[in-house]
């Protein structure tokens, strides 16, 4: 049955318009036992029966392949009238990393016991929303998109339907709007638990008002702000979120981004809000307003992806026990509608990020729909070069060209853990297509230079010399001296033995692929081997010398036996290395574990309670993005990343 079979794209105007509101009301009379709704937006939706909230949260997706939901409302339904009202946000505007714009619009067929009742149409009521402050397209930040503004006292009583509603409603308008639809492939998004914030002292005044309260959620949560509080005043509320405080606030505007929004209060009565389209990522939540605030109380309602849990190995120490906990913890906050790198600044998904996560997501939650949601939307981009985009789903022309071979990684490793032929068949022809684009730069040297160009970012981690800026490239990110990457080939050479791998799970030929490495890693040893120093530069004659280009040559399978045992033993005690980041440290430990497994894995164990156990000193309950915490990034580090839960891995293969 096709879900939208008299249904259409609608809106209360002809032309939607970025960061706008739309409000749509569906009366049903219900005298049966189930009731459905199939639902799509663009670009968010919230759906509310008899004024309850029952749904929320559009898939993120591509304009030209559309996500529907599929949502049983029977508990929230009465017999008799019932009022389905639906509320969407058009953000509109292209980000960095998490919307790829599209033409806006709310598609939706409500049935009941299967038989379809009502449909989106020209007939359905709708108008643009009173309450909120459209058109200001004020950012966040540019990878997580658009903050919002609420005025409590142009709202009426709209999800009940009632007579006297201050705003009428309308007939809508049919959009042209032309686009595959699919089902959700991972489960919907829920309400969890409610953390209740209490009010700390900062320094009493803040530098923008008269007034600044702040309140601590106790730990890192990620959910929808909740305020309640009485006020004789008309004067807005700034609400400031972050994940840590600095100089007596939480810090409202790092480099250039706002983690704020505003609400506009009812005075004279208690104010109760909850915005159920914004996902806030925070541990501190600060009241801003020129006027005093009484009876306030702030909270969050955690938003969590539905998810059973595997017990921890057997063996863990007590410090163990908590990072483990504290990385499965930070999962769970990368986790809704598809893995995100931090829930605080950007909720974006990229395929170096997501490999680590569904690497520790396979033993902490033992489930595999959830990363094929995320591989399926990865395959859905549609760079015209054949590379991936940095993010997903984004329309901007950027690419980070190792992220590419990531997706080959974890695809090969999904299938591994799942067994799942029949989905890596369908996504087969992306994966061959992001592998012959690096194949098809291999030169007559036998390697492959850096990418160029200002929508390329030569980028492999946050350390000196393999962060894609400084002395190798421009602040274009465009390289003025394409010599080689050890990085990069090294990366190319483990995909292409990734891809081997899944050739012989799904029994196709690989003898040209075996060849082509093999080429691939003699011209890697000839072009970056240092005999003298036993080790792989980073790039030929830089003296540049780092953890994880040496780790990615072991792993590749360049130096001999002889020469791994000594590089690996150069890993661990020269100190003189450009040491890995905590997003690549699982190549460093696959490196040592690969070349004796019993040898290291007492150290990788203890690397890992000597880097994780000042995260735990922060009582955060979640692991960070880099060792240097919130001060990295020029103060925007994250305290919350899911690359660093790589840690649920190494504890399940070597207790």
């Amino acid at each position: 049955m096709n879900a939208f079979e008299k249904s259409s794209w609608i809106w209360p105007t002809a032309t939607p318009r970025p960061d706008e509101y739309a409000e749509f009301i569906s009366e049903i009379d219900f005298f049966g036992r189930e009731c459905e709704v199939c639902i799509s937006s663009d670009s968010n939706y919230t759906v509310y029966v008899n004024g309850m909230l029952a749904a929320f949260g559009q898939y993120a997706d591509f304009p030209y392949s559309k996500v529907y939901d599929r949502i049983d409302l029977s508990r929230y339904m009465r017999q008799g009238k019932n009022v389905i009202a639906f509320r969407v946000w058009y953000y509109g505007i292209d980000t960095a990393s998490t919307y790829y714009p599209g033409k806006g619009g709310l598609l939706y067929s409500i049935f009941i016991d299967g038989s379809l009742k009502d449909y989106s149409s020209a007939s359905t009521p709708s108008r643009l929303s009173p309450s909120f402050v459209p058109y200001k397209c004020k950012q966040i930040t540019g990878q997580l998109g658009l903050t919002f503004e609420y005025d409590s006292t142009r709202a009426d009583a709209w999800l009940f339907a009632t007579p006297d509603i201050k705003y009428p409603f309308a007939k809508s308008h049919v959009l042209d709007v032309e686009t595959a639809l699919c089902p959700r492939t991972c489960l919907r998004c829920e309400l969890g638990e409610t953390h209740k914030g209490r009010e700390v002292s900062g320094n009493g005044v803040h530098p923008l008002s008269r007034h600044g309260r702040i309140f601590d959620l106790g730990k890192e949560a990620v959910g929808f702000i909740c305020l309640k509080f009485y006020t004789e005043s008309a004067a807005p509320v700034t609400v400031a979120f972050g994940e840590h405080i600095v100089d007596g606030h939480v810090r409202k505007e790092v480099g250039g981004r706002d983690f704020s929004f505003i609400y506009h209060p009812t005075k004279g009565e208690m104010n109760y809000y909850m915005n159920a389209f914004r996902r806030f990522g925070c541990r501190y939540v600060e009241l801003i307003s020129d006027e005093p605030l009484s009876a306030v109380e702030v909270s969050l309602r955690s938003v969590v992806y539905p998810l059973d849990h595997l017990d921890p190995p057997e063996g863990l120490t007590l410090t163990e026990q908590r990072i483990y906990d504290a990385c499965v913890y930070t999962l769970e906050c990368c986790m809704h509608e598809h893995y995100e790198d931090c829930p605080w600044r950007e909720q974006a998904l990229y395929t170096m990020d997501s490999r680590n996560q569904m690497l520790a997501g396979y033993y902490a939650f033992g489930e595999t729909l959830f990363p094929k949601a995320n591989l399926e939307l990865i395959a859905e981009d549609d760079r015209p070069d054949g590379l991936l985009s940095i993010c997903y789903p984004i329309k901007r022309d950027l690419a980070i060209p190792s992220f590419s071979l990531h997706f080959i990684t974890e695809c090969e490793e999904y299938l591994r853990y799942s067994g799942d032929e029949e989905f890596i068949l369908r996504i087969y022809p992306k994966i061959k297509k992001t592998l012959d684009v690096f194949l098809g730069k291999l030169d007559t040297v036998g390697l492959i230079p850096p990418f160029s160009g200002t929508d390329m970012w030569n980028f492999y981690e946050w350390e000196p010399g393999l962060d894609g800026a400084g002395v190798w490239d421009t602040e274009e990110k465009k390289r003025e001296d394409l010599s080689y990457d050890l990085a990069l080939n090294t990366f190319l050479s483990i995909a292409i033995s990734r891809m081997i791998s899944i050739n012989d799970r799904l029994g196709f030929d690989s003898s040209d692929l075996q060849v082509t490495k093999t080429e691939l890693n003699r011209a890697i040893y000839s072009h970056f081997y240092n005999r003298g120093r036993g080790l792989f530069e980073t790039r030929q004659a830089t003296a540049h010398y780092s953890r994880l280009a040496n780790s990615l040559s072991i792993l590749a399978g360049v130096p001999s036996v002889d020469e791994c045992r000594a590089i690996a033993e150069r890993l661990v005690t020269d100190n003189t290395l450009i040491d890995a980041s905590l997003s690549m440290r699982a190549f460093f430990y696959d490196a040592l574990l690969l070349v004796d497994c019993e040898k290291y894995s007492s150290f990788v164990l203890s690397d890992i309670e000597r880097v994780y156990t000042p995260m735990l000193n922060l009582g955060n309950g979640t692991v960070w993005e880099t060792v240097l915490g919130e001060s990295d990034f020029d103060n925007a580090g994250s305290l919350c990343h899911g690359w660093s839960a790589i840690p649920i891995y190494y504890y399940n293969i070597l207790k």
